[in-house]
C-alpha cells in the first residue's frame, strides 16, 4: 500500500514538473508553442488567456531616417528620401527638423563670393547657386531668424501680455496666436460672489446678502443653490418621530421620519412622538417564580437563573416556594 503512494506522489510530481517547464503539449499546456520566432514581437504567455505576441516598438528618435523591423534582423533603419523632385530646391535632411526643401538661385558665374552667414553657397553645373539658411523650428510660437553677425539661428519665443493680471496669456501651439483667457475665481460657492482683483490679479470672494426685504421671510443661503426665502413660521411640527428641516431649493418645510437605532434581540427601538427614540427590553419571563428572568447581552437570548435562598447558614434547609417564589427555611 506505502509502494503505491509513493508512484502516485512521484507521477504527480513529474507531472507538475512538466506543467512548470512547459514541456506537455497540446490542449494541456497553452504556453507550448508561443515562440512566433519573429524579431518584431515580443511572445509572452499567460497560462489563463493563452499566447501574446507584442509587436516590438522601433523608434531610433532619428528624423532623417526611416525605422523598420525584419522579422530576422529586427529593428532596421534606413536613409530618408527627402528628394521633392523639384530641381529648383536643395534637398537635404536635419537631424532635428527632418527633411528640408530650400529654393536656391544661381549666378551665370561659377565663383562664389558671397560671405553671408546666412547664406549657403554651393556649385550646381558649373554655377554658384545660393540658398537662405532656414531657422525654422516648427514651433509657431517662436519667431525664427538667422544672425547676420554669426550665422547661428536664434527661435525667440512670442510674448504674449495683455497687461491685465486677472487673464492667463499663452500662445496657441496649433495657430502661434496669442490667447488671453479670464483668470476663474469661482470657489463653487453660490453665497460668495467671486471676482479677480484688476490691480494685483488676486481672487476675492464677498459674502451674497440675502434680503428679499419681507418681514415675513426667513432669508438663508446655501451654497449648493445661493438665496433661499422661506416662511418665517417655525417647521416644528411637534412630533419628536420626525426630523423638520426647510427644503434648501423650495423654502418650503419638509419632515423626514426619524429613524432610530438598530434593533437588537435585548434592545427594542421605538419612537414616541412626545420623547422621540425609546429603548425596551423584551419579555423574558418563565412565568416560574423561582428563577430570575433576564435578558443576556452577551449572548442575545433570554437567561433564567436558579434564584438563590441560601442564607449562609449550613445548619438550615432552604429552597424556594414554586408557588409564590419565597424562600423557605426549615431547620
Amino acid at each position: 500500500m506505502k509502494l503505491s503512494r509513493n508512484i502516485l506522489i512521484t507521477i504527480s510530481l513529474v507531472i507538475s514538473l512538466n506543467f512548470t517547464c512547459g514541456q506537455l503539449t497540446g490542449g494541456l499546456n497553452p504556453c507550448a508553442s508561443c515562440n512566433s520566432n519573429d524579431k518584431c514581437y515580443i511572445d509572452t504567455c499567460n497560462w489563463s488567456t493563452g499566447c501574446f505576441h507584442n509587436p516590438v516598438t522601433c523608434n531610433s528618435n532619428n528624423k532623417c531616417v526611416v525605422d523598420g523591423c525584419h522579422p530576422t534582423l529586427g529593428c532596421t533603419t534606413s536613409a530618408k528620401n527627402c528628394d521633392d523632385n523639384n530641381p529648383n530646391t536643395y534637398d537635404f535632411c536635419d537631424v532635428n527638423l527632418g527633411c528640408q526643401n530650400l529654393p536656391f538661385t544661381c549666378s551665370a558665374t561659377s565663383t562664389c563670393t558671397n560671405t553671408s552667414p546666412c547664406q549657403v553657397q554651393f556649385i550646381l553645373n558649373d554655377k554658384c547657386c545660393t540658398y537662405a539658411k532656414t531657422c525654422n523650428d516648427n514651433n509657431p510660437c517662436t519667431t525664427d531668424q538667422c544672425n547676420t553677425a554669426t550665422g547661428q539661428c536664434q527661435n525667440t519665443a512670442v510674448t504674449c501680455n495683455d497687461n491685465n493680471p486677472c487673464t492667463i496669456d499663452q500662445c496657441s501651439s496649433t495657430t502661434g496666436l496669442c490667447q488671453f483667457a479670464a483668470k476663474s475665481c469661482d470657489d463653487n460657492n453660490a453665497c460668495t460672489l467671486d471676482s479677480c482683483n484688476t490691480a494685483n490679479g488676486n481672487c476675492q470672494y464677498t459674502a451674497v446678502v440675502c434680503n428679499d426685504n419681507n418681514p415675513n421671510t426667513v432669508d438663508e443661503c446655501f451654497p449648493a443653490v445661493g438665496c433661499v426665502y422661506h416662511s418665517a413660521s417655525s417647521c416644528d411640527d411637534n412630533n419628536a418621530c420626525t426630523v423638520d428641516s426647510v427644503n434648501s431649493t423650495t423654502g418650503q418645510c419638509q419632515y423626514t421620519r426619524r429613524v432610530c437605532a438598530q434593533d437588537t434581540f435585548c434592545t427594542r427601538w421605538s419612537c414616541d412622538p412626545v420623547n422621540g427614540c425609546t429603548a425596551s427590553s423584551p419579555n423574558c419571563d418563565d412565568n416560574y417564580p423561582c428563577t430570575v428572568d433576564f435578558c443576556d447581552s452577551v449572548s442575545q437570548s433570554c437567561a433564567h437563573k436558579t434564584k438563590s435562598c441560601f442564607d449562609n447558614n449550613r445548619c438550615t434547609f432552604d429552597q424556594c416556594n414554586p408557588a409564590n417564589g419565597q424562600c423557605l427555611t426549615t431547620s
